[in-house]
């Protein structure tokens, strides 16, 4: 995760710097459905007799492949017939959801109940009539993009109406759901849709007259990163730009996340949902980078910012590592090198370097941090990041930061990363980890 910094490298354009949910998964624990939400005071309700438990089941599971049969279809009347019609804004928001997903090519849509429930006896006022809330995963894939189906916990509130069970919301439970929970750009807001030769861009419709801009750019920033990332990923890149608050946010779920100041997120996609997903299933498998997503906040974005393809050009640049960036790759070496990546072609660099940077320039030694990256002076660790990159760039060449980046990003823990940021300085470059530092250093007195 970082912050937003601008004005640090003086070749006529600033820097949004941008943050990145790399390869690391961050699994939290989402609870048992089973058990009440915390806060909500609620309390097991009357277990049915098993005989219309059962059929409650049967019904559900026919809507939920009724409903994606619709989807692949492209069956509006279909998708809309299970539908609860009592609630107007909650049909109004699913044939927007429907709308929205028409303008992309999904290539596969699967309901999987989990077998676990949520006990919302707080409900019972809101519907007056026997309510269901099953614990559910969807699968899915966009054709071209995805090679495998993308996995999205979510609850679903069904409701009987006496000759059957509808669908009457999708959010009841949205705050109790894991992380990337309800959490895609077709969720909430009407959306626009356009491919690139590289790119699928989900946009805001209110954004529709910068779509193309938006396409263009998003393309020059894979043709960017191709060029110093030319091998090791797909070069197909899904760049979410919707205007939705909520899907960014459920990527910061705990006490030490925020997503204040974040322009960017690049996320991995996974076929499981760790601690929701049924516990047979596999665990994260390698290739995810095939399935990335770029999401930009809106709280920040701005669709006619020239500086766009700076941000997504880093951005891109983690889609494209993701696959060589386990849970033990140094902070700096992940951030600095899409930094690098998104400023390579401003030679000569010239870096205007915060104050506690020029301390450490003037001091003969920059920090290299990896554990709290993103908890303090994050804009200073982006450069510091950036300055390590440009350093052994320029003076070993491109083909050993990616080679240094291929041998820390095998990390698999972070209680390795030092020992083995030790070794992998000493083997490439004769250098100690504080020797390196002081190489880092002098470069950035040299540029600065």
């Amino acid at each position: 995760m970082g912050r937003v910094a601008r004005g640090w490298l003086r070749a006529g354009l600033g820097l949004l710097v941008s943050a990145s949910l790399v390869v690391i998964l961050l699994v939290t624990d989402v609870g048992d459905p089973s058990e009440p939400a915390e806060g909500t005071g609620s309390r097991a309700q009357t277990t049915a007799p098993k005989d219309a438990t059962r059929a409650r089941d049967t019904a559900i599971r026919a809507v939920l492949n009724r409903r994606a049969a619709a989807v692949l279809e492209r069956d509006r009347e279909a998708f809309l017939a299970d539908i609860d019609g009592t609630d107007g804004a909650f049909v109004t928001s699913q044939k927007r959801l429907f709308d929205n997903l028409e303008q992309v090519d999904i290539a596969s849509w699967e309901y999987e109940l989990i077998g676990r429930d949520y006990n919302r006896p707080d409900l019972e006022v809101t519907y007056d009539r026997p309510f269901h809330l099953p614990a559910l995963v969807l699968h899915y894939a966009i054709k071209g993009f995805d090679v495998a189906p993308v996995a999205r916990p979510q609850v679903l509130t069904f409701v009987d109406r006496g000759s059957r069970w509808v669908i009457a919301s999708d959010d009841d439970a949205d705050s109790d759901l894991p992380e990337t929970g309800h959490a895609d750009p077709w969720d909430r807001r009407a959306m626009v849709a356009a491919k690139g030769r590289h790119v699928l861009v989900l946009a805001d419709k209110q954004d529709r007259r910068r779509l193309e801009d938006l396409v263009r750019v998003a393309d020059e920033a894979v043709r960017r990163v191709r060029q110093m990332w030319p091998d090791g990923w797909r070069r197909r890149v899904v760049v979410v730009a919707v205007r939705d608050q909520q899907l960014i946010e459920t990527y910061f779920r705990t006490d030490l996340q925020s997503s204040e100041g974040v322009a960017a997120i690049a996320v991995p996609a996974f076929d499981v949902v760790p601690g929701w997903s049924p516990e047979s299933a596999a665990e994260p498998e390698a290739g995810y980078g095939a399935r990335g997503r770029v999401i930009l906040n809106p709280r920040y974005f701005d669709p006619s910012d020239k500086d766009n393809a700076d941000l997504l050009t880093h951005e891109v640049t983690h889609v494209a590592t993701q696959d060589r960036t386990l849970a033990g790759t140094p902070e700096w070496l992940s951030e600095g090198a899409a930094e690098y990546t998104a400023y390579r072609s401003l030679r000569p660099f010239s870096v205007d370097l915060p104050a506690s940077l020029q301390r450490q320039v003037s001091a003969g030694s920059v920090a290299l941090p990896t554990y709290e990256f993103y908890q303090r002076q994050v804009g200073a660790n982006y450069i510091a990041g950036f300055l390590a990159c440009a350093y052994v760039a320029s003076e070993y060449g491109e083909p050993a930061l990616r080679r240094m980046y291929a041998r820390l990003g095998r990390t698999t823990r972070e209680i390795e990363t030092l020992d083995r940021q030790e070794r992998v300085l000493q083997d490439m470059f004769g250098l100690t980890t504080e020797e390196f530092r002081r190489e880092v250093a002098r470069f950035a007195a040299s540029i600065s």
